[in-house]
Protein backbone atom coordinates (compact mmCIF):
# COMPACT_ATOMS: atom_id res chain seq x y z
CA UNK A 1 0.00 0.00 0.00
CA UNK A 2 1.09 3.03 -1.13
CA UNK A 3 1.23 6.30 1.50
CA UNK A 4 0.15 9.70 0.13
CA UNK A 5 2.16 11.90 2.87
CA UNK A 6 0.03 15.66 2.36
CA UNK A 7 2.23 18.52 2.24
CA UNK A 8 -0.21 21.86 1.90
CA UNK A 9 1.14 24.48 -0.77
CA UNK A 10 2.43 27.56 1.48
CA UNK A 11 0.13 29.86 1.38
CA UNK A 12 0.94 33.07 -0.62
CA UNK A 13 -0.46 35.62 2.02
CA UNK A 14 1.49 34.34 5.44
CA UNK A 15 5.31 34.66 3.08
CA UNK A 16 3.87 38.38 2.14
CA UNK A 17 2.83 39.17 5.88
CA UNK A 18 6.38 37.31 7.13
CA UNK A 19 8.66 39.46 4.37
CA UNK A 20 6.71 42.77 5.57
CA UNK A 21 7.07 42.32 9.07
CA UNK A 22 10.81 41.41 8.41
CA UNK A 23 11.44 44.80 6.34
CA UNK A 24 9.24 46.74 8.92
CA UNK A 25 11.77 45.16 11.81
CA UNK A 26 14.71 46.11 9.22
CA UNK A 27 13.40 49.67 9.17
CA UNK A 28 13.50 49.80 13.04
CA UNK A 29 16.49 48.19 13.25
CA UNK A 30 17.98 51.42 11.19
CA UNK A 31 15.99 54.11 12.84
CA UNK A 32 17.49 52.50 16.15
CA UNK A 33 21.12 53.39 14.86
CA UNK A 34 20.65 56.33 13.34
CA UNK A 35 18.91 57.44 16.53
CA UNK A 36 22.41 56.56 18.55
CA UNK A 37 24.47 58.19 15.69
CA UNK A 38 22.95 61.26 15.96
CA UNK A 39 22.80 61.12 20.11
CA UNK A 40 26.67 60.11 20.16
CA UNK A 41 27.52 63.11 18.11
CA UNK A 42 28.87 61.09 15.08
CA UNK A 43 26.87 63.20 12.30
CA UNK A 44 28.61 66.03 13.46
CA UNK A 45 31.78 64.88 11.37
CA UNK A 46 30.24 62.17 9.04
CA UNK A 47 27.48 61.94 6.12
CA UNK A 48 26.59 58.51 4.24
CA UNK A 49 28.09 59.99 0.86
CA UNK A 50 29.13 63.63 1.39
CA UNK A 51 32.81 64.44 2.86
CA UNK A 52 32.27 66.91 6.20
CA UNK A 53 35.38 66.67 8.27
CA UNK A 54 35.25 63.04 8.66
CA UNK A 55 35.25 60.45 5.65
CA UNK A 56 31.69 59.58 4.35
CA UNK A 57 30.76 56.45 5.76
CA UNK A 58 30.31 54.86 2.61
CA UNK A 59 34.11 54.86 1.89
CA UNK A 60 34.92 53.56 5.43
CA UNK A 61 32.43 50.67 4.40
CA UNK A 62 34.82 50.15 1.01
CA UNK A 63 37.69 50.25 2.84
CA UNK A 64 37.01 47.87 5.44
CA UNK A 65 35.58 45.11 3.05
CA UNK A 66 36.94 42.03 3.25
CA UNK A 67 39.04 42.75 6.60
CA UNK A 68 39.01 40.32 9.33
CA UNK A 69 37.16 41.47 12.23
CA UNK A 70 36.25 44.55 10.28
CA UNK A 71 33.35 45.55 13.39
CA UNK A 72 35.48 45.34 16.09
CA UNK A 73 38.50 47.02 14.46
CA UNK A 74 36.04 49.64 13.56
CA UNK A 75 34.52 49.85 17.16
CA UNK A 76 38.00 50.58 18.78
CA UNK A 77 38.36 53.62 16.36
CA UNK A 78 34.74 54.85 17.30
CA UNK A 79 35.68 54.44 20.92
CA UNK A 80 39.21 55.67 20.97
CA UNK A 81 39.68 57.13 17.74
CA UNK A 82 42.47 56.44 15.53
CA UNK A 83 45.19 58.30 17.24
CA UNK A 84 47.05 61.48 16.05
CA UNK A 85 48.42 59.96 13.24
CA UNK A 86 45.42 59.01 11.31
CA UNK A 87 43.92 56.72 8.64
CA UNK A 88 44.98 58.47 6.05
CA UNK A 89 41.29 60.13 4.95
CA UNK A 90 42.90 63.73 5.05
CA UNK A 91 45.70 62.61 2.23
CA UNK A 92 43.25 60.85 0.24
CA UNK A 93 41.63 64.20 0.43
CA UNK A 94 38.06 62.63 1.82
CA UNK A 95 38.65 64.13 4.99
CA UNK A 96 39.54 67.84 6.40
CA UNK A 97 40.68 66.46 9.75
CA UNK A 98 43.44 64.49 10.24
CA UNK A 99 42.47 62.07 12.53
CA UNK A 100 39.31 60.49 14.51
CA UNK A 101 39.22 61.83 18.29
CA UNK A 102 37.67 59.61 21.04
CA UNK A 103 34.71 59.29 21.93
CA UNK A 104 34.34 58.43 25.28
CA UNK A 105 30.39 58.81 25.78
CA UNK A 106 30.04 55.36 23.39
CA UNK A 107 29.62 51.91 25.06
CA UNK A 108 31.39 49.32 23.93
CA UNK A 109 27.76 47.08 22.81
CA UNK A 110 26.59 50.79 20.86
CA UNK A 111 30.17 50.97 19.55
CA UNK A 112 29.70 47.44 17.86
CA UNK A 113 26.09 48.34 16.40
CA UNK A 114 27.54 51.69 14.95
CA UNK A 115 30.34 49.69 13.50
CA UNK A 116 28.24 47.27 11.90
CA UNK A 117 25.79 50.00 10.93
CA UNK A 118 28.21 52.01 9.10
CA UNK A 119 29.48 48.72 7.26
CA UNK A 120 26.51 48.81 6.04
CA UNK A 121 26.15 52.09 4.14
CA UNK A 122 25.62 52.14 0.43
CA UNK A 123 25.31 55.48 0.22
CA UNK A 124 23.42 58.41 1.85
CA UNK A 125 21.83 57.43 5.31
CA UNK A 126 18.57 56.54 5.37
CA UNK A 127 16.17 58.08 7.10
CA UNK A 128 18.24 61.42 8.35
CA UNK A 129 15.62 63.80 6.24
CA UNK A 130 13.40 62.65 8.52
CA UNK A 131 14.41 65.09 11.40
CA UNK A 132 15.28 67.95 9.42
CA UNK A 133 13.12 70.98 10.69
CA UNK A 134 11.83 74.01 8.27
CA UNK A 135 10.07 75.43 10.72
CA UNK A 136 9.43 76.69 14.35
CA UNK A 137 6.33 77.28 16.70
CA UNK A 138 6.27 79.21 19.52
CA UNK A 139 3.03 78.45 21.82
CA UNK A 140 1.98 77.51 25.41
CA UNK A 141 1.76 80.98 27.60
CA UNK A 142 1.46 83.36 24.81
CA UNK A 143 -0.53 86.01 23.64
CA UNK A 144 0.42 84.89 20.23
CA UNK A 145 1.57 81.86 18.93
CA UNK A 146 4.11 81.66 16.21
CA UNK A 147 4.94 79.76 13.20
CA UNK A 148 8.32 80.79 11.75
CA UNK A 149 10.01 79.29 8.49
CA UNK A 150 13.44 79.77 7.69
CA UNK A 151 12.36 82.65 5.50
CA UNK A 152 10.26 84.35 8.27
CA UNK A 153 13.35 84.33 10.27
CA UNK A 154 15.25 85.86 8.05
CA UNK A 155 12.88 88.53 7.34
CA UNK A 156 12.79 90.00 10.78
CA UNK A 157 13.93 93.66 10.95
CA UNK A 158 17.59 93.83 10.92
CA UNK A 159 18.20 94.75 14.89
CA UNK A 160 16.74 91.48 15.59
CA UNK A 161 18.91 89.56 13.84
CA UNK A 162 22.05 88.71 15.55
CA UNK A 163 25.73 87.06 14.48
CA UNK A 164 27.73 85.23 17.40
CA UNK A 165 31.39 83.99 17.67
CA UNK A 166 32.12 81.28 19.67
CA UNK A 167 35.20 78.70 20.21
CA UNK A 168 34.28 75.39 19.45
CA UNK A 169 34.03 72.85 22.45
CA UNK A 170 33.82 69.98 20.14
CA UNK A 171 36.66 67.17 20.06
CA UNK A 172 36.60 67.68 16.30
CA UNK A 173 36.63 71.61 15.97
CA UNK A 174 37.89 72.68 19.28
CA UNK A 175 39.55 76.03 19.33
CA UNK A 176 38.42 76.91 16.38
CA UNK A 177 36.24 80.29 15.86
CA UNK A 178 32.33 79.36 14.62
CA UNK A 179 30.13 82.22 13.71
CA UNK A 180 26.34 81.54 14.20
CA UNK A 181 23.40 83.76 12.72
CA UNK A 182 19.92 83.78 14.04
CA UNK A 183 17.67 85.37 16.39
CA UNK A 184 18.01 86.27 19.83
CA UNK A 185 15.08 83.47 21.83
CA UNK A 186 14.44 86.69 23.74
CA UNK A 187 13.30 88.37 20.83
CA UNK A 188 10.87 85.61 20.12
CA UNK A 189 9.44 85.65 22.98
CA UNK A 190 8.92 89.21 22.99
CA UNK A 191 6.99 88.64 19.69
CA UNK A 192 5.11 85.91 21.21
CA UNK A 193 4.41 88.25 24.31
CA UNK A 194 4.45 85.94 27.44
CA UNK A 195 1.47 85.84 29.75
CA UNK A 196 2.14 86.30 33.16
CA UNK A 197 -0.93 88.16 34.84
CA UNK A 198 0.25 87.83 38.33
CA UNK A 199 2.72 89.64 40.00
CA UNK A 200 4.88 86.87 40.35
CA UNK A 201 3.93 84.99 37.38
CA UNK A 202 6.49 86.03 35.63
CA UNK A 203 9.39 84.35 38.07
CA UNK A 204 7.83 80.66 37.52
CA UNK A 205 8.33 81.00 34.11
CA UNK A 206 10.01 78.48 31.92
CA UNK A 207 10.87 78.23 28.44
CA UNK A 208 11.03 74.43 26.96
CA UNK A 209 12.94 73.78 23.76
CA UNK A 210 12.50 70.70 21.62
CA UNK A 211 13.95 69.02 18.69
CA UNK A 212 12.52 66.77 16.37
CA UNK A 213 14.30 63.82 18.00
CA UNK A 214 12.61 64.80 21.16
CA UNK A 215 15.49 65.96 22.97
CA UNK A 216 14.70 69.05 24.82
CA UNK A 217 16.37 72.19 26.83
CA UNK A 218 14.82 74.33 29.49
CA UNK A 219 15.72 77.94 30.57
CA UNK A 220 13.59 80.51 32.77
CA UNK A 221 12.28 83.39 32.80
CA UNK A 222 15.26 84.97 34.61
CA UNK A 223 17.96 83.30 32.66
CA UNK A 224 16.36 85.10 29.23
CA UNK A 225 15.01 88.28 30.49
CA UNK A 226 17.39 89.15 33.87
CA UNK A 227 20.86 87.60 33.49
CA UNK A 228 23.63 88.01 30.80
CA UNK A 229 22.77 84.58 29.36
CA UNK A 230 19.89 85.88 27.82
CA UNK A 231 22.19 87.52 25.00
CA UNK A 232 23.72 84.63 24.10
CA UNK A 233 20.69 82.38 23.93
CA UNK A 234 20.22 82.55 19.99
CA UNK A 235 17.97 80.58 17.28
CA UNK A 236 20.17 79.89 14.36
CA UNK A 237 19.94 79.38 10.94
CA UNK A 238 23.57 80.21 9.62
CA UNK A 239 26.82 78.81 10.79
CA UNK A 240 30.21 80.00 9.19
CA UNK A 241 28.12 82.20 6.55
CA UNK A 242 26.36 79.22 5.36
CA UNK A 243 22.91 77.45 5.96
CA UNK A 244 23.06 74.49 8.30
CA UNK A 245 23.05 71.30 6.91
CA UNK A 246 20.42 68.40 7.44
CA UNK A 247 22.93 67.82 10.70
CA UNK A 248 21.86 70.68 12.85
CA UNK A 249 17.77 70.58 10.55
CA UNK A 250 18.24 74.04 9.30
CA UNK A 251 17.48 75.42 12.50
CA UNK A 252 19.01 75.09 15.94
CA UNK A 253 19.77 76.85 19.03
CA UNK A 254 23.07 77.61 21.04
CA UNK A 255 23.49 79.05 24.61
CA UNK A 256 26.63 80.34 23.86
CA UNK A 257 27.32 82.03 27.75
CA UNK A 258 26.96 78.29 29.03
CA UNK A 259 29.88 76.94 30.36
CA UNK A 260 29.88 73.57 28.77
CA UNK A 261 28.17 74.35 25.31
CA UNK A 262 26.73 71.19 24.25
CA UNK A 263 24.25 70.28 27.06
CA UNK A 264 21.94 73.20 25.69
CA UNK A 265 22.62 73.16 22.03
CA UNK A 266 19.41 72.02 20.20
CA UNK A 267 19.88 70.97 16.62
CA UNK A 268 16.84 69.89 14.69
CA UNK A 269 14.57 72.87 16.60
CA UNK A 270 10.82 72.34 15.90
CA UNK A 271 9.41 73.66 18.88
CA UNK A 272 9.66 76.70 21.56
CA UNK A 273 6.98 76.09 24.56
CA UNK A 274 6.23 78.69 27.25
CA UNK A 275 4.75 77.13 30.68
CA UNK A 276 4.40 78.09 34.36
CA UNK A 277 6.47 75.72 35.93
CA UNK A 278 4.62 76.30 39.43
CA UNK A 279 1.14 77.86 40.82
Amino acid sequence: MNLHVYKPHPNPMHCIVIMAGLLIAGQASAADELDLAIKSGCLSCHRGAEKLIGPPYQDVAAKYTGQKDATAKLAQHIMKGTGPTGLGWMKEGKASLPFMPANATVKPEEAIRLADWVLGMKGEIPGLLTYVTQSLSVTGAVGHKLDLSIDDLRKLPAQDLHEITVVSQSQATAGQTETFKGVLLRTLLEKAVILAPGRHDLKKIIIIARASDDYAIVFSWNEIFNSALGDGVLVYFEKNGKPLAEDEGRIAMLSTQDTHLGARHVRWLNAIEVRKAID
